[in-house]
């Protein structure tokens, strides 16, 4: 209850920030028609020509948009948590945080709470104006499996927003895990384009980033209608990331705060 309580009181301290800045859901609104509506256009120039994309029902508009969607609620966690943690060190807010009796799991997922909501919430309204405007097509959708590998999905990528944030922990400024692991998953991770038109000596690369087996496994469930069953190679790998990089992420962040301690550098930025 205690808990329950504290995400709230984080999701309300954001909820109320993002309030005070009326105009940016309109503008982000306006990014999602925008983006939406050119991958649209692109997309007729290649639907149908490509026996690669035969493999997801011929459709490049329908494969791109679930890539978009789902790989901008990833960025939260990849950039967002480091980006929370940069913004209370110069706000001078992150040593009176970090001191306080709230277990550090409940901070991380507290500070993370709204930047999700917000973000699903984008990625649902992107699907529905695809569905609306653009005629996106979807199979039956499989909506155990999509919830099930969208779950892991978020625990995957919230570990990767730890390590992240443990980098900016310590080095304040300049991210280049950031950076590096979300430029490999949008070149490599299927969001833009299958895995499948890789030559053979770089796909392995895509076969290491957790986005390659979420986007695989979203499309399987929202556009190809495949069973729980069909989806298990891609819960499986999900399910590893997940046991190994959970505790290894808040390790890692646990040094990185003890080092920042011990160094005196919380406060500064």
């Amino acid at each position: 209850m205690w808990t329950t309580r504290t995400l709230w009181l984080f999701f309300k301290r954001d909820l109320w920030e993002a309030l005070s800045y009326k105009l940016n859901f309109l503008f982000s609104l306006f990014g999602i028609l925008f983006s939406s509506a050119t991958f649209y256009f692109i997309s007729q120039l290649i639907s149908g020509q490509s026996e690669v994309l035969s493999k997801y029902g011929g459709n490049y508009f329908s494969f791109v948009i679930i890539g978009l969607a789902f790989s901008g609620v990833l960025n939260i966690f990849q950039e967002g948590l480091p980006g929370i943690i940069r913004s209370a060190q110069l706000l001078g807010t992150l040593e009176a945080l970090l001191i306080t009796p709230t277990p550090m799991a409940v901070i991380l997922l507290g500070s993370s709470l709204y930047p999700l909501v917000y973000s699903v919430l984008q990625s649902l309204v992107q699907i529905g104006l695809a569905l609306v405007i653009f005629g996106l097509k979807l199979g039956t959708v499989n909506w155990l499996g999509a919830i099930l590998l969208f779950g892991l999905t978020i625990l995957t990528y919230m570990s990767i927003g730890i390590l992240s944030a443990s980098f900016i922990l310590v080095f304040k400024l300049g991210n280049p895990f950031s950076w590096a692991f979300g430029s490999l998953s949008a070149l490599f991770g299927g969001v833009f384009f299958p895995v499948a038109v890789l030559p053979g000596w770089l796909r392995w690369l895509s076969s290491l980033l957790p986005i390659t087996y979420s986007l695989e496994g979203l499309r399987k469930s929202l556009l190809l209608s495949l069973p729980l069953e069909a989806l298990w190679p891609e819960i499986k790998a999900l399910l590893i990331f997940s046991f190994l990089l959970g505790p290894l992420s808040l390790f890692v962040f646990r040094v990185a705060l003890k080092k920042a301690k011990k160094d005196g550098t919380l406060t500064h930025y």
